[in-house]
């Protein structure tokens, strides 16, 4: 099948479309990727989306939500088809996560019937809600893509994914579906980009140049560090709520001002980062060789070092080196995990994502 994955992260910052063609082979699934592109988020949908995320958007706001990224999306994946100039068969949309409560409950808005009514494709979408509704955290679910497409017979692998928040999959080699284990280590690029905003009115810092560039604030660095999150067992997962516009600001209002320049505290919080991905990796697989970086952080090569830094026998590259671009892994894993939908395979991992069984993740809407 080709399939398009499309997906929208915690950055806000970028519509990611991967398209795939999905084969089976023999009982294992080969995932092959035609063409990729990040297409800009609409600016008046993105402060619409912004609102949501910050508890200040109107019901009118809301509502339309749903309709106006379906509208987004639509556009984005027609576009790259017409460039690759292929026929689809499929599309599976992640949506945009505006709450993420589990065990409760968890919205990812975008209107399924929307989609499919403008693309004239049957659309693949609300995947997380099976889950929780099973006493799942609903994530993560990119686990059973890189089990099929990342994991190695001979070495033990962690596949990390660093967006607006971090999570990594431990690949025990050659293991089974019941060896892997998943979760969210705490934000990625989420405190970092909030602060690049508010001291420099950039979105992202680019290359890790301003972390670079300043030192460690200790006291800020070693009351992040203890928060509960990161001691929390697995399963878990995190997002805006703990990780979030409000926590960002109260850091820059208390540790950004002359005496101690906003620089400093970019560097801090990629420490953390750093940190509490290396934390998590060396307390639930330290017999890891190889770490496989995708998502907007692996272009912070800052980052990476210091990630590097607390791994010294580890080897961190991007997933690139095997063939899936870093940029593009998530929205190919969407595609995968539509596919699985669509042929009533379940999506999600018990051991990985707490939910008391496995289930088809997702609804599938068919307007035409």
């Amino acid at each position: 099948m080709i399939i398009a994955g499309v997906m929208t992260g915690t950055s806000v910052d970028a519509i990611d479309v991967a398209l795939c063609n999905i084969q089976d082979e023999g009982g294992r699934h080969a995932v092959t990727l035609f063409a990729y592109s990040e297409a800009p988020y609409p600016i008046e949908l993105e402060e619409k989306v912004k609102g949501a995320l910050a508890g200040t958007a109107s019901m009118a706001d809301l509502s339309a939500i749903p309709f106006e990224l379906a509208s987004a999306y639509a556009e984005a994946i027609n576009t790259l088809v017409k460039e690759a100039n292929v026929t689809l068969d499929l599309v599976a949309v992640h949506g945009q996560t505006l709450w993420h409560e589990p065990p409760l409950h968890t919205w990812q808005a975008m209107s399924g019937p929307a989609l499919s009514a403008l693309l004239s494709i049957p659309v693949v979408h609300d995947f997380r809600a099976a889950d929780v509704a099973v006493g799942g955290q609903g994530a993560p679910l990119v686990p059973i893509f890189d089990v099929a497409v990342l994991q190695s017979t001979t070495v033990d692998r962690v596949a990390l994914n660093i967006g607006g928040m971090a999570n990594i999959t431990l690949l025990p080699a050659g293991g089974g579906l019941d060896d892997v284990r998943a979760f969210d280590t705490g934000p990625g690029n989420v405190l970092i980009d909030a602060v690049c905003k508010a001291s420099f009115g950039k979105r992202f810092d680019n290359d890790g140049a301003i972390a670079r560039s300043g030192i460690i604030i200790q006291r800020a660095l070693s009351e992040l560090q203890a928060l509960p999150y990161f001691a929390q067992e697995p399963p878990k997962s995190t997002g805006r709520e703990l990780f979030g516009e409000q926590m960002a600001n109260d850091l820059w209002r208390r540790f950004s001002h002359p005496s101690m320049p906003s620089e400093d505290l970019i560097t801090t919080l990629t420490e953390l980062t750093a940190w509490s991905i290396a934390d998590h990796i060396q307390r639930y697989q330290p017999s890891t060789t190889e770490v496989l970086v995708s998502g907007g952080g692996a272009r912070n090569a800052f980052l990476l070092e210091r990630l590097s830094s607390y791994l010294r026998n580890m080897v961190v590259k991007p997933t690139d080196t095997l063939g899936v671009p870093s940029d593009a892994k998530e929205a190919m894993a969407f595609a995968y995990l539509g596919y699985r939908t669509y042929h009533g395979l379940a999506g999600n991992i018990p051991t990985v994502t707490g939910a008391t069984a496995p289930v088809v993740l997702g609804s599938i809407a068919n307007a035409r």
